[in-house]
C-alpha cells in the first residue's frame, strides 16, 4: 500500500511548516499539496523526496497494490 504525502511527512517527524520552508512555498500551498499531490511541480517533488529521504516512486509514482490485489482476488474467485 502506498503512503500519502502527509503519512510520509509524519513518519519522518516533519511539520507542514518545515516542509513548506524546505520547498520555498507558503504553508497553505504545502497543505493543498497534501490534499492533492497532483498539483506539485516536478522540482518541488524532488525537494520533498530529498527532505523525506524517500524515492519518487515511494510517493508520487507508486501504484496502490492493495486495490490491485483485491481486484485480482475477485477475478480469480468469480
Amino acid at each position: 500500500m502506498k503512503l500519502s504525502l502527509d503519512e510520509w511527512r509524519r513518519a519522518r517527524n516533519k511539520s507542514q511548516d518545515e516542509m513548506a520552508r524546505a520547498c520555498g512555498v507558503h504553508i497553505n500551498t504545502y497543505r493543498k499539496w497534501e490534499e492533492n499531490p497532483a498539483n506539485i511541480k516536478y522540482d518541488k517533488m524532488l525537494t520533498i523526496v530529498e527532505v523525506l529521504n524517500i524515492s519518487l516512486d515511494d510517493i508520487f509514482f507508486a501504484s496502490d497494490t492493495t486495490q490491485n490485489s483485491k481486484t485480482e482476488e475477485r477475478s480469480v474467485t468469480a
